[in-house]
């Protein structure tokens, strides 16, 4: 079974940012300590008190620099592989950094220490040309670790057994998430089954189940994947468990499909894997936690926004006729139905004509100050109320309407296990799929919604909420 940190950070991706946080750390340590940005005699491989101040000045602006690199994708491989655009995202990075560092240097400049520089504020100077050089290097390092592991091909080596469409689909899915640190050397067909048509740029088919065994001998194969097609009475287990026995892994179609795509597999998958799998589970510990601090993140969240509520009431009252605040009855816990509050961004008669739909793009029962209230996200903050009455919490679910909600658990298997925890005000399918209004839509953010029920935890809910900010920050998937 995989692990949750094995989806969030890739064995490759830590490497990568292990790494970078050693180059940002070093460049500034030595930069500061050395001639000729060093304005003051400082040993630096002799142990003392201020170098350990300067190594924890210099990891804290690796962090916010790797932050900013986050940001602007430069973590998520489908875009850092792009060479002509990675010039472009760095320089954006090295942007970011600094604005947050020149904040973070005029409000709290005794957050930094350096050993070789006598006044921070007077040597920032220093710090942006070191960030700079340090962003070249990292430029050049990604190109060197690309190169390494991409064309060397250095990665755990898998083939995948099954003649079935999700044997390619997931074949595929392996060679787009390199970062993973899985080589797929091909398919092995499963027999009695019609013969695979790979198309251009799937892998390629290396042969028949008898020859599965000598294959993991001779390649070093260390994972056989299996999607089989067809799998009552047809699961080679004699194979399997000679394979087994050579110190070969195998593992379900489902597992590695949750391990790459961080969702599970809703449309293919077999009630077993959800009642004799891992995960599920629902420590005591953890929901009191989860459940105090919803109410200190509520009760702050409120304190916090309360100017900038004042002012959206005084927005929709000025702009368009109608109650300040929408109430919607939407689906809770164990199927529960509550009354969810929002500051309204439609028309009043949004739906009188319609009934209930799905929001749609570029909606026009929107009204202008809603679209604003929208793409910040201010229209959601009376929740903090509903998570304050145990209706929601700050991460889950997003809650459905009961119409929508009865029609999606006729139409999509496993709908109603979203419901046995609290629905949130963010959740792992807000941040990982875009706005969606449509019973496909619905489909897709169940994959991750199932994912997040089944791996919750605290740390698992504050990666979501770090996610949440930057969705926000960039203003994407509103409607």
């Amino acid at each position: 079974m995989p692990t949750l940190a094995e989806q969030i950070i890739p064995r490759r991706k830590l490497l990568l940012m292990l790494c970078e946080t050693a180059i940002f750390t070093i460049v500034l340590l030595v930069g500061t300590s050395a001639p000729p940005l060093s304005d003051r005699h400082f040993l630096l491989l002799q142990p003392s008190l201020d170098l350990l101040h300067g190594i924890l000045s210099c990891f804290t602006i690796a962090v916010i620099c790797q932050a900013s690199l986050s940001y602007n994708e430069l973590y998520d491989w489908k875009t850092a592989q792009n060479r002509a655009e990675l010039p472009n995202r760095l320089v954006h990075a090295w942007g970011y950094a600094l604005m947050m560092l020149a904040f973070l240097v005029l409000v709290m400049p005794s957050l930094f220490v350096f050993p070789g520089i006598a006044d921070v504020r007077r040597g920032t100077w220093k710090l942006i040309l070191l960030l700079g050089l340090a962003f070249v290097a990292i430029y050049g390092f990604r190109i060197a670790f690309h190169w390494f592991f991409y064309k060397w091909r250095f990665g755990e080596r898998i083939v995948v057994l099954g003649s079935s469409t999700e044997a390619q689909q997931l074949s595929r899915l392996v060679l787009d998430h390199p970062m993973a640190g899985f080589e797929l050397l091909g398919i092995i067909e499963e027999p009695g089954q019609p013969p695979l048509v790979p198309a251009q740029g799937d892998p390629p088919i290396l042969g028949s189940l008898e020859s599965l065994r000598q294959l993991c001998r001779d390649e070093g194969i260390s994972r056989v994947v299996v999607a089989l097609r067809e799998r009552r009475g047809k699961v080679p287990v004699d194979t399997l468990l000679a394979c087994r026995m050579d110190g070969v892994q195998i593992e379900e179609r489902e597992a590695m499909y949750e391990r790459l795509s961080g969702k599970l597999a809703v449309e293919s998958m077999r009630p077993s894997y959800l009642i004799y799998g891992r995960g599920f589970a629902k420590d005591p510990l953890t929901l009191v936690t989860k459940r105090l601090l919803d109410i200190a993140l509520s009760l702050l969240g409120l304190l916090l926004s309360l100017p900038i509520c004042l002012v959206t009431i005084l927005l929709i009252k000025l702009t368009s006729k109608g109650p300040v605040f929408f109430r919607q009855e939407r689906v809770g816990q164990d199927g529960v139905p509550f009354e969810l509050v929002k500051f309204r961004t439609m028309r009043p008669d949004a739906e009188s004509a319609t009934g209930p739909v799905w929001a749609q793009k570029n909606d026009h029962r929107v009204t202008p100050i809603g679209r604003i209230l929208r793409l910040s996200r201010i229209d959601e903050i009376p929740q903090f109320l509903n998570i304050l009455r145990g209706e929601m919490s700050f991460v889950g679910p997003r809650p459905e309407r009961p119409h929508f909600v009865a029609q999606l658990q006729h139409e999509i298997p496993f709908y109603g296990l979203r419901h046995t925890v609290k629905p949130g005000l963010t959740g792992w399918a807000q941040v990982r799929h875009p706005y969606g209004a449509s019973v496909e839509d619905a489909r897709e953010k169940l994959r991750y919604d199932l994912y997040y029920i089944k791996n919750l935890n605290l740390l698992f809910d504050l990666n979501i909420v770090l996610r949440t900010v930057k969705v926000i920050l960039r203003g994407s998937g509103a409607r």
